[in-house]
């Protein structure tokens, strides 16, 4: 714009000054080689002020790119920065997401295996205590199955070692003695028949 402005002032300027002030008068008076000669100059100084204009523009030219250029420069390492923050802080905003969901399911993850454990060891007390039943039912069963066997196994074996009507009182020493000397068979009869 500048340059427009300066070539239009210096076109007035000039157009002024070869204006005549009576042209009817000033024509009469310049010969021919003379106004040839002021023709020529005028359109040599016309081409010199466009040239010199033409060359400020192109300097005002380069300079307003340069300026230009300068500030979208700034302008979009502002914009790349702008959106580096955005970028960082919805990074930073999905990483604190993504920790908020795993310590939740961890959370998760303990409640449930602190409730499998103690269904476990609920399920665990209850089988100990069920086999302890069991076994110890089966260990009275035993116990009762052996008291009447050795029953049967000592009243068969008084019944042969002395007979009928025999005072079992005054006969303890022998019974004792017998019972040791028998002992073994007593017991692998016994174990026999369960």
């Amino acid at each position: 714009m500048l340059a427009i402005r300066h070539i239009i002032a210096h076109f007035k300027q000039k157009t002024e000054i070869a204006k005549p002030a009576h042209p009817a008068e000033n024509n009469a008076k310049l010969p021919r080689e003379v106004k040839e000669q002021l023709l020529k100059t005028a359109q040599t100084n016309f081409q010199n002020v466009l040239d010199h204009s033409a060359a400020e523009l192109q300097r005002d030219l380069k300079a307003t790119a340069i300026q230009i250029n300068r500030r979208l420069d700034k302008l979009g390492l502002q914009m790349i920065n702008d959106e580096m923050k955005l970028y960082h802080s919805s990074l930073e905003e999905l990483r604190k997401q993504a920790e908020a969901n795993i310590l939740k399911a961890q959370t998760e993850i303990d409640s449930h295996q602190d409730e499998i454990k103690k269904q476990l060891a609920k399920n665990q007390a209850e089988l100990e205590a069920k086999m302890l039943e069991e076994v110890a039912n089966e260990k009275k069963a035993l116990i009762e199955q052996l008291d009447t066997k050795l029953a049967d196994a000592v009243a068969s074996f008084l019944t042969e070692t002395l007979g009928h009507n025999v005072d079992l009182g005054a006969q303890n020493a022998y019974l004792t003695a017998m019972l040791d000397e028998h002992k073994k068979e007593i017991i692998k009869g016994v174990v026999d028949e369960a």
